[in-house]
């Protein structure tokens, strides 16, 4: 090999012409990086060319080319008799660099030889020599010697479980090394690679060494931090990221203090920006990660007034896009109150609320609005019983002196709309005259493009009829806020002209015209990223125009439309292919089967995407990411090397990768990820409305979801999920429509046959969700699998779980998730024998899936009907316990489960009627109202359906006294419910009820306001009555009439058919023994005489 010839090559890699090195790049893979030879002349580069830009590349590039002919299996290979020469050689020249960027390359091409040597038994004496280096007098030799033993703990774990006491003996010295940084640094990565392969169980002696130095690697990351040192502290910070996902037993002892370190880290404002977001960013995945532990030692109220502090440090001059402290609080507290309960985020936050709102400091009153309106997403149900403290607070601050508090005023209110629209949506009254106020006002660009953002969250909430007040005084000035010339002003507007229309429904007919005619040139624009984001907010908004004004309004725009939503997908902005994806499922619901001239183009398109490959950083990015070293002349600016230099052999070999910038931004959540869940929830909407057009592309669909059930992104996974269900449940109805197959009887096995085909089509779909169920990690995905589970058995029946062991899988997942034991409900790596803390308060989130849990138990028992009783077992325990929560909303939820489990399980219930009766009498008395509700449409069905007479008869005398009280409450569903006890009580055992007493008060709170399913068995429990010729009855017919008369007229929805029809036949009865009854009721002398 013409080594000479080689150097040349490598030379014309590091010039700027990129012509230049593509050629050069061709030539070494294609002459050179085929041969051994070329591995030895890259060694003798690094280990001996003056040129340390060189070195560093040569570095680079041998070190992807030692696994393929220092120790490769095939082909040629470096001759044995060299390799001891380049070992001792590179050492000795590691050692002796002075570049720090090649001593680092260097290093790990020792580490990638010696994973081969030491495990074909060579090189033996490595460890030992680099562990006297460690210990050497001169601190460069420290420093290389930690650092190889760094690189070498990367690629061999073996070299841990073996040596640990002799590492941790080593490193409790380096760790301390009082001359050098850069030993203390290399020696905490060191450390922080051994804590990935440190298991507690099998190492404990390990175990108590880390834990021991752990205050030492703290105190490295205070002095790089002191010495602003923010190239090292940055790769500290890293390691004790790493430390939150490896073994607990490691941090156990020093996990409190850890985390209060870097909370005062983060509220420390004598230091470094960054410094202070990467404590910020810790504390964050101590949530992610640890967050049952965060939640036990309770630090959720000081983290909450910690954020909210440096929230006042905010800097209206920072860019939008840079991550500083205050940004960073924003984050902090968003995912508080998403991961832990209420009591210790939102209320030590709306205690503390009026002193910064009255502060004479804009900062503050700024930082308390915008801290609130963080919160809302994370605990939506909680903020919406602060409602009436919240919102006059936000209001009186969309008044406040200082423009930037209003404008954070208006974040807040679209946020609060966002999250909690029917209770933003009636204060419509307070709210829209303000809007109108602040559009009106000279405030400028900010404030009136905040209140379009405002005006398009709180529109969603807002009733049709309500709307039309508002339209004639909001739309021109909506108009008028379009023709602005700033194009993020245009996009407010347009958006909330687009929210207003879907609101408005029909009565945006007057302004529908004239609004396309405005947006539409816009729909088009493609001249620069602005006009390409204005064009996404259209296509966005025409989803909610076409919606209101209905298909036959919207067809003339439809193929422009369209034509513009093609075009769009292939301008290479995400956030436009996003709304191209979301106006195809609009087009779907307007025109449903008539969909179908578009449908082969649009499905081909969120094929395509679901299919594409995922990468969000182009080439440039890449080089720039690996960037060997700045190359060109002395003194010149940074040329990047071109990607290919970064792996000339091809090799491919991903283990040797270690540029973790680079594989961060892979693995994390990009553009395409975020593209495709859009895509998958979009074939959803077009299935489910045009179910015949869309059966050719089924099978395709089916494949394509299945197989991004594995994405590596949470989001594309519940989508793929969620519209798999769908597909399930869509064609099952639409089965059943086209008459193929009769509606379904609950139990097992299965008395109606569903057609082959949808029984295959439900055998993959379980069988696949089983799959994903049992290791998702992420709880969003598991509630929403519940959710699809629940829906589904209510809808379709039992088909769906008949197959072999898929009741039992279910069950058993059902049974971890209720016990708070499913791998997304745990911290990080927690080991299952490790006692989890037994917290008697769930974050909103976590008990939404507890919930959706119950609500699976409920599907199955719909489906099964009374057979379910022998599944109850396995549930009972958790629904009680959760029955006797602390927490309102627990016990309410298991309460209701309660009721509608003995609703399904009918005359099977009986074997459980003394357990339920205990806890059901005592939830009679419960402090909560709705709870006490449930309790009451609980026992009245236990009452009815149970046939142990003996066991509910003797407590018929207590649950009387108990429903009284609640018959003089005015709450609507109490009362409804505690009616609808008396009835199911009465109709069990008439006899036990003194019926004189009680049916007139009955009759007093009639006709129900809110509940009319509990109509059913009040009317049922009537005619029962009449047939049984009961004088009470027949004495308070005159009364009962006018109470006829009413739940006879609109609405329709106060009885169910049976009822109704029921009713009508006791209506013809009593006209028959009496004319004059009825005779001042016009509409029941009607249906009497029909």
């Amino acid at each position: 090999m013409d080594e000479q010839a080689f150097v040349t090559l490598l030379e014309h890699v590091l010039t700027p012409d990129t012509n230049i090195v593509k050629a050069a790049t061709h030539a070494l893979r294609q002459d050179y990086y085929t041969k051994p030879e070329s591995l030895l002349a890259l060694l003798h580069v690094v280990t001996a060319h003056s040129n340390p830009q060189f070195r560093q590349l040569a570095a680079v590039e041998a070190r992807s080319l030692v696994p393929k002919f220092w120790g490769g299996k095939k082909g040629p290979k470096v001759a044995p008799e060299l390799k001891q020469q380049i070992r001792d050689t590179l050492l000795q020249s590691t050692i002796a660099e002075e570049n720090s960027l090649v001593r680092h390359s260097s290093a790990r091409v020792i580490s990638a030889i010696a994973k081969i040597d030491l495990a074909n038994g060579e090189w033996t004496n490595l460890p030992q020599f680099l562990s006297h280096a460690a210990t050497s007098a001169k601190a460069t030799d420290r420093e290389v010697g930690v650092y190889i033993l760094y690189t070498l703990l990367e690629t061999l774990e073996e070299a841990v479980s073996d040596r640990s006491q002799e590492f941790f003996a080593l490193f409790s010295q380096t760790i301390n090394d009082q001359e050098s940084a850069a030993v203390r640094l290399n020696t905490l990565l060191a450390l922080g690679k051994m804590a990935e392969y440190l298991v507690g169980d099998q190492d404990p002696l390990a175990v108590n060494a880390f834990r021991n130095v752990l205050p030492q690697m703290v105190n490295v990351l205070k002095d790089l931090v002191n010495n602003n040192d923010e190239e090292k502290a940055n790769q500290a910070f890293e390691v004790f990221q790493t430390l939150l996902i490896v073994d607990p037993a490691l941090t156990a002892n020093h996990f409190k203090d850890l985390v209060q370190f870097m909370i005062e880290l983060a509220s420390a404002k004598n230091v470094s920006d960054d410094f202070r977001s990467k404590a910020i960013s810790f504390l964050l995945s101590c949530l992610r990660y640890k967050r049952m532990k965060m939640q036990a030692m309770k630090f959720g109220e000081q983290l909450t007034l910690r954020a909210l502090e440096i929230v006042t440090e905010f800097k209206e001059e920072d860019d939008a896009d840079d991550m500083n402290p205050s940004r960073s609080a924003l984050s902090l507290l968003d995912y508080l109150s998403a991961s832990l309960p209420p009591s210790q985020v939102i209320v030590p936050l709306l205690k503390v609320l009026p002193s910064y709102v009255q502060s004479p400091s804009p900062e503050y009153r700024k930082a308390a609005v915008l801290g609130l309106g963080m919160c809302v997403e994370g605990a939506p149900e909680f903020v919406a019983t602060q409602i009436h403290f919240i919102l006059p607070t936000v209001l009186n601050l969309l008044v406040d002196p200082e423009l930037k508090v209003r404008q954070a005023a208006l974040h807040t209110i679209a946020r609060l709309a966002d999250d909690l629209p029917e209770e933003i949506g009636k204060e419509h009254s307070k709210l829209i005259p303000a809007f109108i106020s602040l559009l009106d006002s000279s405030d400028g660009l900010d404030i009136w493009k905040a209140t379009c953002n405002a005006v398009d969250a709180v529109f969603v909430g807002i009733d049709k009829e309500e709307v039309a007040n508002y339209l004639p005084e909001l739309m021109p000035r909506l108009s008028r806020m379009f023709q602005q010339e700033d194009l993020n002003l245009k996009g407010a507007a347009v958006a909330a002209i687009g929210s207003t229309a879907s609101s408005a429904k029909d009565l945006f007919m007057p302004y529908f015209q004239d609004t396309m005619g405005a947006l539409l040139p816009f729909a088009h624009g493609k001249n620069s990223e602005a006009e390409l984001d204005l064009r996404g907010i259209i296509m966005d908004a025409m989803t909610g125009i076409s919606e209101s004004v209905g298909r036959e309004a919207f067809t003339s725009f439809v193929t422009n439309l369209m034509d513009a939503a093609y075009e769009a997908l292939n301008l290479g902005h995400p956030r436009l292919k996003e709304t191209s994806f979301m106006f195809f499922s609009a087009m779907a619901r307007v025109y449903e089967e008539d969909f179908g001239p578009f449908m082969e183009k649009v499905l081909n398109s969120l094929f395509e995407s679901l299919d594409q490959e995922e990468t969000d950083m182009d080439d440039d990015e890449i080089n720039e990411a690996l960037q060997v070293t700045s190359v060109g002349a002395s003194g010149s600016s940074k040329a990047p090397v071109e990607s290919v230099v970064i792996d000339l052999s091809g090799s491919g070999d991903e283990e040797d990768m270690d540029e973790e910038d680079v594989w961060d931004e892979l693995t994390a959540v990009n553009a395409v990820a975020l593209e495709k869940e859009v895509a998958a929830e979009v074939m959803g909407e077009v299935l489910a409305n045009c179910p015949r057009g869309y059966l050719p592309y089924l099978s395709k669909t089916v494949d394509i979801l299945t197989q991004k059930l594995q994405h590596p992104y949470e989001g594309v996974r519940k989508a793929a999920v969620s519209t798999l269900w769908r597909a399930y449940t869509t064609f099952w109805t639409f089965s059943e429509e086209q008459g193929q197959m009769q509606k379904w009887v609950p139990g097992l096995p299965l008395a109606v046959q569903p057609t082959e085909d949808l029984m295959n089509f439900g055998a993959l779909v379980m069988t696949a969700t089983v799959k994903l169920l049992k290791d998702e990690h992420d709880r969003s995905t598991v509630t929403e699998i519940c959710r699809n589970i629940a829906e589904t058995l209510k809808l379709c029946g039992p088909a769906i779980i008949s197959a072999s062991q898929a009741v039992e899988e279910i069950c058993a997942q059902i049974q971890i998730i209720l016990r708070k034991q499913h791998t997304c409900q745990l911290d990080l790596e927690e080991e299952e024998e490790e006692e989890q803390p037994d917290l008697q308060e769930s974050a909103e989130y976590d008990w939404i899936l507890i919930d959706t849990a119950m609500d699976v138990s409920l599907g199955l028992a719909a489906a099964l009907g009374p057979a379910y009783r022998e599944l109850f077992t396995l549930f009972e325990k958790p629904i009680l316990k959760y029955a006797s929560s602390s927490e309102s909303t627990e016990r309410n939820t298991s309460v209701g489960v309660i009721a509608d489990s003995i609703r399904y399980m009918e005359a099977s219930c009986t074997q459980y009627t003394p357990q339920l009766m205990k806890v059901l009498l005592h939830r009679l008395s419960d402090e909560d109202p709705e709870t006490k509700s449930n309790a009451a449409y609980a026992v009245g069905l236990l009452c009815l359906k149970s046939q142990n007479a003996q066991e509910t008869l003797k407590y018929y005398n207590t649950i009387l006294q108990k429903l009284e009280p609640l018959l003089q409450i005015q709450h609507h569903r109490l009362l409804d419910n505690a009616c609808g006890c008396l009835a199911r009580m009465i109709m069990a055992h008439p006899e036990a009820i003194p019926i004189s007493d009680v049916l007139p008060q009955l009759v007093q709170q009639l006709p129900l306001k809110e509940d009319f399913d509990e109509n059913a068995p009040i009317y049922e429990m009537f005619v029962q009555l009449y047939k049984a010729s009961n004088q009470v009855v027949f004495n308070l017919t005159p009364q009962l009439a006018l109470v006829f008369a009413q739940v006879l007229s609109p609405p329709k929805e106060q009885l169910n058919p049976e009822t109704r029809r029921q009713l009508v036949e006791l209506i013809k009865f009593i006209h028959s023994k009496d004319t004059s009854v009825l005779a001042s009721y016009p509409n029941l002398v009607q249906i009497a005489s029909s």
